[in-house]
């Protein structure tokens, strides 16, 4: 999506890191989200996905003010929510809302449908009127009431003019003119008082109903509690919590992956015709890219806390440009996979985001990662020398933690004890130079020491490449769309050549 408006929120090489301090000493900080920079323009929905694990949910908590950021920015209307107080965030956070992946665990069971939908409204003290006065300069008073410029939008709106006075009430507010004391003193400076007739729990009593009717309810459904109503009805009440403020922009995390399939078509088709009767802004993060190719204008895709392709998503799944978004279209099940080659199983499991590693986030699972020019290894043996480095990698990390520190102090070594054996294992079936042995006896030689990291290391220097040192920043790849990968220099095979002349080895 491209537009020349300014985005809704902007993103800029945003962190959260979480700190964890033990008794025994201190562990690295885990890196959920580790410089993204993203901007979300009005009324578009941006699909996130990714791995379990990889950050989106933190991402998206970050940018509501729920999760507080270790440093970047999180830009709306020219301010920085990172920087607010805590009572300014409370203001920001009636702008946004949030939709939760379980239905079933974000409502309270103890409390009635209506209680549930109502809490935002009395947390938050709404409703909070915005006044503004037509015609004249006037100063606005009266109960619950806040001064509004005639530009900006007004929930109610006072026209002065000779032959009278007259009001108007937004539309969707359960409000009319005949619901407000007005009064208008002309003594010097004009002032205009308004006064709410109406109790506020009876306004709220009201929004409730309205909103129960928006997303597809009824209002005896106010009356019961969550465990009366199927998945997709909880869900639904907790799209209308979500709306309660009137929101502009809406994070969904995950909001159809706990339902039945049957019952995500109705619950996508539902948030689509909110987007469009109500101008919403959303933040759609998932696991399941046949579900966000439906609904997202465009498509950021995370590994290990970083964004590492963004695009429109009908290009992004027409030509996948990064190595990992790849494996993910690959793993759509059936004909509902863009990707015509055949599935790109990753090896091993995501690095822990306490170590991140020091190049690229995703080299350690990478099917088209750059080799080094030295050395001539079928795929399978270059996979091989991968996994040990890796295997190395683990052994260090968990040499930190308080567990393998307790169990040296009593005599134990459970992390030395399959070594040679693992070693074996993983090399056993690969014809390695004599060169290739003497690097693997190096490596062996530090890890024997007790110094697991020098053997990782050593394997780096021996067979690593351009992936283990750099981390890749955006490559332009074209109109909206980057991709975080060093096959993008003209130097090097495209990555969808790469992955198929793999497969064939």
């Amino acid at each position: 999506m491209t537009t020349d408006e300014p985005p809704v929120i902007s993103v800029e090489e945003l962190k959260t890191y979480y700190e964890e301090n033990g008794f025994i000493r201190s562990s690295p900080p885990v890196k959920a989200v580790d410089g993204v920079s993203l901007d979300i323009h009005e009324g578009e929905t941006i699909g996130l996905v990714g791995e379990s694990g990889c950050g989106k949910t933190t991402l998206g908590r970050t940018i509501l003010g729920l999760n507080n950021a270790t440093d970047g920015t999180v830009t709306a209307a020219g301010t920085d929510v990172t920087e607010l107080s805590r009572r300014e965030r409370r203001r920001w956070q009636r702008r946004v809302g949030m939709v939760f992946q379980d239905p079933q665990e974000s409502l309270n069971e103890r409390m009635t449908v209506g209680e549930i939908i109502k809490e935002p409204l009395k947390t938050h003290d709404w409703p909070f009127l915005r006044v503004a006065v037509e015609d004249v300069d006037a100063e606005v008073k009266g109960s619950d009431v806040t001064p509004c410029r005639p530009d900006r939008a007004a929930d109610i709106t006072v026209r002065l003019r000779s032959d009278g006075t007259k009001v108007n009430v937004r539309e969707g507010l359960p409000l009319t003119a005949e619901d407000l004391n007005l009064s208008v003193s002309r003594d010097g400076t004009t002032t205009v008082s308004v006064a709410v007739k109406r109790h506020k729990s009876e306004l709220r009593r009201e929004r409730a109903f309205e909103l129960l009717e928006q997303v597809g309810l009824t209002e005896d459904h106010f009356y019961r509690y969550p465990h009366q109503f199927s998945g997709g009805q909880r869900q639904r009440i907790g799209i209308a919590r979500a709306l309660a403020l009137e929101p502009d922009f809406l994070v969904l995390d995950e909001p159809v992956s706990a339902l039945d399939v049957s019952v995500q078509a109705r619950i996508i088709n539902l948030l689509e015709d909110l987007q469009d009767e109500l101008g919403l802004t959303y933040l759609f993060i998932a696991h399941d890219l046949s579900v966000v190719r439906h609904i997202a204008d465009r498509v950021a895709v995370m590994y290990l806390g970083n964004i590492v392709e963004l695009g429109p998503t009908r290009e992004v799944y027409k030509n996948p440009a990064h190595p990992y978004t790849v494996s993910l279209l690959s793993a759509i099940p059936g004909s509902g996979s863009p990707w015509e080659g055949g599935r790109v199983t990753l090896r091993g499991t995501p690095p822990s985001p306490r170590d991140p590693p020091a190049g690229c986030p995703f080299a350690t699972r990478c099917p088209a990662k750059i080799r080094p020019d030295e050395w001539e290894f079928p795929e399978r043996t270059w996979r091989a020398l991968d996994e040990l480095r890796v295997f190395f990698r683990t052994r260090a990390r968990s040499e930190r933690s308080a567990t393998a520190a307790l169990k040296r102090l009593v005599g134990l070594d459970a992390a030395r004890e399959s070594l040679t054996e693992t070693v074996e294992e993983l090399l056993a079936e690969h014809d390695l130079s004599p060169a290739a042995q003497s690097v693997i006896e190096e490596a062996l030689e530090h890890a024997r020491a007790g110094d697991d990291a020098a053997a990782a290391q050593r394997l780096r220097e021996a067979f690593g490449s351009r992936c283990d040192e750099e981390h890749p920043s955006g490559y332009d790849e074209g109109p909206g769309r980057t991709s975080a990968c060093l096959r993008h220099e003209p130097k090097y095979e495209s990555v969808a050549e790469v992955i198929a002349a793999r497969e064939d080895e």
